[in-house]
């Protein structure tokens, strides 16, 4: 039978990407590879792509290399596919890749459409030999989530299934040692090792989401005008209440501070929605929005990411922390697309839960005309009715820009979002 032959191009990545840079190549030259195994991992300006074969059949050869810049239409591998498979089980293996089972099959399948999903659920489907094809979906668009994973499959009675084990892929690159004095511990960083005069240094290339989010503080800082509002918000009831708090029809619910400080935001929109608008420069009009978008600064390996929560404002506290949960853990093991990170209206960093951070002055993205950063909460002598009491007070520096916000409209808002987490018992969980 005569080979053919099927070039494999980088498919679109979203919406307004063009380009990405391979963080991963899961196949070398030789191998064979079943339709739906993956094939390249590709980071984009915000996420980390897991791309399947699209194919059964034997790569011929790969075209790109890891930490490469590719561009979608670009030749990515070659395949026969009608190559015939070998007799054993056995597979190529490279220090990246590690040993995989041959093809079932010399020819090409008959096409099933494949089920949607993240690459994180289809690396946990893989390790748990679950067919995606055999489970119902409950996501939008019947995407398959993790805790689709977790269902008995069809037609079987149920059974308890282990807790997923969230697992994260690094590339292998040379690693350098920086010298230091021997009284000082020896530290490692991961790049190429060189010299300049003054003696040695490493170099390490800038990942894809890194010249990204690079390239957008340089425009935000260059083109909105930062002025930044610091105050401090009395949660102690409100912690108080956080704490004693069961949801009878929610268990497992974890209620968490930033839920109530998204709801707080919210609320403050509803009555100054200047600070939930954008400026159309091209127009010169302010643009309203009547859906309130949060995202919300997750730190992250790659670097600062901000998934988008959707429509906000229709949430209350409990909804808003099941979403956080998800989002949270979607983030950290890359688990989100492009598109989950754009949209927002309104942006909150987190940074106290990076550390012992008060006040800071954080950057507004474009599209928007604040950011609210919340420090971390810590008990401090507070003055109330007269006395000296410990309370727990919150840090909170809000930037605006003065483009579009001045104090006048700023003051107010701030001050409402301050009330209502002083005051918890307004909230509807």
């Amino acid at each position: 039978m005569t080979p053919a032959m099927y070039e494999f191009k980088l498919p679109d990545l979203g919406e307004g990407v063009h380009e990405g840079q391979i963080i991963r190549m899961h196949v070398v030259a030789g191998q064979m590879i079943r339709e739906d195994d993956p094939l390249m991992e590709v980071e984009t300006d915000k996420a980390a792509v897991e791309i399947p074969s699209p194919v059964n059949g034997l790569v011929t050869e790969v075209h790109a290399s890891e930490q490469a810049v590719v561009h979608v239409g670009d030749v990515m591998v070659t395949f026969e596919t009608n190559a015939p498979a070998p007799l054993t089980s056995e597979c190529h293996d490279t220090a990246a890749t590690p040993p995989r089972a041959t093809a079932h099959s010399a020819a090409p399948t008959a096409h099933r459409r494949r089920p949607p999903a993240s690459p994180s659920v289809r690396r946990l489907a893989r390790e748990r030999g679950i067919d995606l094809h055999e489970v119902d979906g409950s996501g939008p668009g019947g995407r398959v989530t993790t805790a689709d994973l977790d269902k008995p499959p069809r037609d079987t009675p149920p059974t308890q299934t282990p807790t997923p084990t969230i697992t994260t892929t690094q590339v292998p690159v040379p690693v350098a040692r920086i010298i230091t004095p021997t009284s000082a511990p020896t530290a490692e960083l991961e790049g190429v090792p060189d010299t300049d005069q003054y003696g040695t240094i490493v170099r390490q290339s800038l990942t894809q989401a890194r010249r990204a989010i690079s390239r957008v503080m340089q425009t935000s800082w260059q083109t909105i005008p930062h002025v930044t509002d610091c105050n401090d918000a009395d949660i102690t009831e409100l912690e108080a209440m956080r704490r004693s708090f069961t949801d009878t029809d929610h268990p497992d619910r974890r209620i968490t501070t930033l839920a109530f400080v998204m709801r707080a935001v919210c609320r403050a929109i509803q009555k100054h929605p200047i600070l939930n608008a954008s400026i159309d420069a091209d127009h010169d009009e302010i643009v309203f929005h009547d859906y309130v978008n949060i995202g919300i600064g997750v730190d992250t390996p790659r670097g600062l990411i901000a998934p988008v929560i959707r429509n906000v404002q229709m949430m209350g506290v409990g909804e808003i922390s099941d979403h956080l949960a998800v989002m949270s853990h979607n983030t950290r093991s890359g688990a989100f697309s492009v598109d989950d990170t754009r949209g927002a209206t309104y942006t909150i960093s987190n940074a106290g839960a990076m550390g012992r951070t008060r006040y800071s002055t954080p950057i507004i993205s474009p599209g928007t005309v604040a950011c609210l950063a919340v420090g971390r909460a810590q008990l401090m002598p507070w003055v109330v009715e007269g006395e000296v009491v410990p309370r727990l007070i919150l840090p909170l520096s809000h930037s605006m820009d003065h483009r579009l916000v001045d104090g006048g409209r700023e003051v107010p808002f701030i001050g409402h979002v301050i009330d209502d987490l002083e005051h918890p018992m307004r909230f509807a969980l």
